[in-house]
């Protein structure tokens, strides 16, 4: 399969606080975004790349996609974007006591839920990129350690996982339970 794109990975120093690493000082990779393409640069890098619609048509319609998208997943409903994912809003909320306590009060916030589908599965974007070191700089969980890119957590098997943005992208929620999409692979 053709790669088609280069992921950048820092190192990082974590020490879990669960699973089998807890409490031990372990190095990971996580990713690193070293620069970010703004929505107006994304709508000329489709217009510059074969597309036979113009800046004006491919930005009109992809703003229209997106109020369209948030009105639908604010109304709760899940909209499948053909391959790109599965889209839906979630919620956290503190622990009442008993079921009669549990109110709107309850819910603290709420996220977008992206899950991805096969072809954008962890395992088929992970044949598609090539993986290299971005420069040579380390940090820790302890300091200062992350500008200039993301960071990711650990997980329970010794993994990293990536967030961020108000998305998840797996992860425990309070309550104990799993949303977001596929784990590290």
């Amino acid at each position: 399969m053709e790669q088609k794109g280069t992921l950048k990975y820092r190192k990082l120093q974590r020490t879990p606080q669960s699973g089998e690493n807890a409490g031990k000082k372990k190095w990971y990779a996580t990713a690193v975004t070293d620069r970010e393409v703004d929505f107006e640069g994304f709508v000329s890098h489709i217009s510059d790349h074969g597309s036979p619609y113009s800046r004006g048509t491919i930005h009109g319609v992809l703003m229209d996609a997106l109020d369209h998208l948030q009105e639908l997943i604010l109304d709760g409903k899940s909209v499948r974007l053909s391959d790109l994912g599965l889209f839906s809003i979630g919620m956290t909320s503190k622990a009442e006591d008993t079921k009669e306590k549990v109110t709107a009060a309850s819910v603290e916030g709420v996220h977008l839920i992206v899950r991805n589908t096969k072809s954008w599965s962890n395992s088929e974007l992970r044949k598609k990129c090539k993986i290299q070191e971005y420069g040579g700089y380390t940090g820790t969980d302890e300091g200062s350690g992350t500008t200039g890119g993301t960071s990711g957590g650990t997980g329970q098997g010794g993994d990293t996982s990536q967030g961020g943005s108000g998305t998840t992208g797996g992860g425990t929620q309070p309550g104990g339970s799993q949303e977001g999409g596929d784990g590290l692979e």
